[in-house]
């Protein structure tokens, strides 16, 4: 069995950092959400959820996209070309 190719490994890597992005985007949420049930709600706190929450979904959909490009310039190189 050989090792896999440094750019698949890459490729996996940034597939599980995809998954952290989601996760932390759950974190922005619980945390405003506990933010926003307290009796004297912390405005700035809620903000700073909010922006870090608009970065984190700006990244995820940047890197889901970058992912799903790759993975499709890799099916059309694997695609046995169609002799006429």
């Amino acid at each position: 069995m050989s090792p896999k190719k440094p750019t698949t490994i890459l490729l996996d890597n940034a597939v599980d950092l995809l998954f952290e992005l989601y996760l932390m985007r759950g974190d922005c949420s619980l945390a405003a959400r506990a933010l926003m049930s307290q009796p004297r709600v912390d405005e700035q706190a809620v903000e700073e959820c909010a922006r870090l929450d608009d970065t984190l979904a700006k990244s995820y959909r940047s890197l889901q996209a970058t992912i799903r490009q790759i993975r499709t310039s890799r099916a059309r190189r694997q695609k046995p070309t169609r002799e006429a």
